[in-house]
């Protein structure tokens, strides 16, 4: 699985940051198996901005930071403590827009199965992973309609032991999944949950 991932993300070419938005960049990290995990955050509820919520690793694009890249890394490290070292990044998919109008650039990188993760951070307040299998089965916790200028669709929200996964969120776990793994997930529909 993981070679057909890294196969369409090298073949893929991904849409640029938009130049006049702040920048951000986050990290897919897929565990290093048979059947890949993704990790995900939550992040603490006495956060300003996204407290509560599930996301991706990662954060804004700061001066130091040498590349987007280079965020994504740097924020994984801080707030889960995964080791730059013992990240191999293998691409990044198409640059999304968020509601709060910041470019957000994911990275697709691979992990040991074994990393070394923590929750010490105080930007969240758990780390977690889950299969790719889990995803592909499309069983939908609910459908939030979106709209986004001329168009409109329905967003995918999973719920994964006690952790919701909606929003910019759900919307990159998916556009990553029917781009590196032909998953299908309909937009238009319901999924097959």
């Amino acid at each position: 699985m993981l070679t057909k991932i890294a196969r369409r993300l090298v073949e893929h070419n991904s849409s640029p940051p938009v130049e006049e938005l702040k920048k951000a960049a986050v990290l897919l990290a897929l565990s290093d198996a048979d059947d890949p995990e993704l990790l995900y955050t939550l992040r603490s509820s006495k956060m300003s901005s996204h407290g509560g919520e599930v996301s991706f690793p990662g954060g804004m694009y700061e001066l130091e930071d040498e590349s987007l890249e280079q965020t994504a890394l740097r924020e994984s490290y801080e707030e889960t403590g995964l080791n730059s070292q013992d990240v191999r990044i293998l691409g990044t998919l198409d640059t999304t827009v968020s509601r709060f109008n910041v470019s957000v650039t994911p990275y697709v990188g691979v992990v040991p199965v074994d990393a070394d993760l923590n929750s010490d951070s105080d930007e969240i307040d758990a780390c977690f992973k889950v299969p790719l299998s889990f995803f592909l089965e499309d069983k939908r916790h609910r459908n939030d309609f979106i709209e986004r200028g001329d168009e409109s669709f329905f967003m995918p929200v999973y719920k994964y032991d006690s952790f919701i996964i909606w929003g910019l969120t759900a919307m990159i776990t998916v556009n990553f999944l029917n781009l590196t793994l032909d998953a299908g997930i309909d937009l238009q529909g319901k999924g097959r949950g």
